[in-house]
């Protein structure tokens, strides 16, 4: 009779204090969110205006942002290109303000930072198609090379990212990724001709477009077209020696004047102060500059090659 209500009371006593340790323990916290990283804040907040850049220059006609960056070599998302046009704009407008006040100084160094990242992403276009362009011949040999050796189209593309260098090994892999995928040989070499804008690579796919279309033998097209483009590669080699001292001569006349006034504003500012200081100052600053252009651009339609 005794024996039994204790062992309820002690039974009941440690059941009482689990509970209580229970209703104090702390709740289980929510698993929290992974905090957004800086790039992809900067995709939040400025892809509806690249995404609508996009679009007006889609129905302009005009290569997109991705497109450009993507001819340019860049690894870059385009909310990021619009970042570092934006942050190109702000420091030129801080340094105007900084070194000459409330002037115009702010706005023309501002529409500089404006005016600069186009400018080179157009260099980098230019440079990487260039580049391209010389090793088109040699990647044209190993095309043809693979293909004699019995190699379907796919696998000789597949030879030719291996043994390329870059940026056609780049390219290339990235189109065997895509036939891999599941992607048609025409889609991936159409994708190809949007992120490299050259007329010869043009022809080239033409030419493997009708025969994965209508057969023939690809190997002897191809000798043929490497031919043309190393016959094509060494005359345009040949004009720009017989055109580099008037290339040369462009430089010179260009950066002299530069650096003149840079010496004199740095070493002799009171004698140069009336260039920055009047609006005479600037209107001659202006027509300096625009007769520099424009014969850099007198210079440039000499020395340059038609192809």
């Amino acid at each position: 009779m005794i024996a039994v209500p204790a062992a309820l009371a002690i039974a009941i006593f440690f059941w009482s204090v689990d509970r209580i340790r229970r209703e104090r323990a702390p709740a289980p916290e929510m698993p929290r969110q992974p905090r957004a990283t800086p790039r992809e804040l900067v995709e939040r907040l400025l892809r509806p205006a690249a995404d609508t850049l996009s679009q007006r220059r889609r129905g302009q006609g005009k290569p997109t942002l991705a497109e450009d960056l993507g001819r340019a070599g860049l690894s870059i998302t385009p909310a990021e290109y619009l970042l570092i046009r934006i942050g190109a704009v702000a420091l030129g407008a801080l340094i105007g303000l900084f070194r000459f006040g409330l002037s115009v100084g702010p706005l023309i160094l501002g529409v500089v930072g404006f005016i600069v990242p186009p400018l080179v992403v157009r260099y980098l276009q230019s440079r990487r198609r260039d580049r391209f362009n010389e090793q088109l011949a040699g990647m044209l040999q190993l095309l043809s090379n693979s293909l004699k050796t019995g190699y379907a189209i796919d696998r000789a593309l597949e030879t030719v990212a291996a043994k390329s260098p870059p940026p056609v090994s780049t390219e290339f892999e990235r189109v065997t990724t895509e036939i891999a995928l599941g992607t048609s040989v025409e889609d991936a070499l159409s994708s190809l001709l949007l992120r490299i804008d050259s007329p010869d690579l043009e022809f080239i796919v033409t030419a493997i477009l009708l025969h994965v279309r209508v057969g023939g033998n690809l190997a002897e097209v191809l000798d043929n077209i490497s031919d043309t483009l190393r016959d094509r590669l060494q005359t345009k080699r040949d004009m720009q020696v017989l055109t580099a001292q008037s290339r040369a001569s462009a430089t010179i006349i260009t950066a002299l004047p530069i650096l003149l006034a840079l010496g004199l504003y740095v070493f002799v500012p009171g004698y140069f102060a009336p260039m920055t200081t009047t609006t005479v100052g600037y209107i001659l600053l202006g027509i300096a500059a625009f007769l520099v252009l424009i014969g850099n651009v007198v210079i440039s339609r000499m020395t340059q090659l038609e192809t």
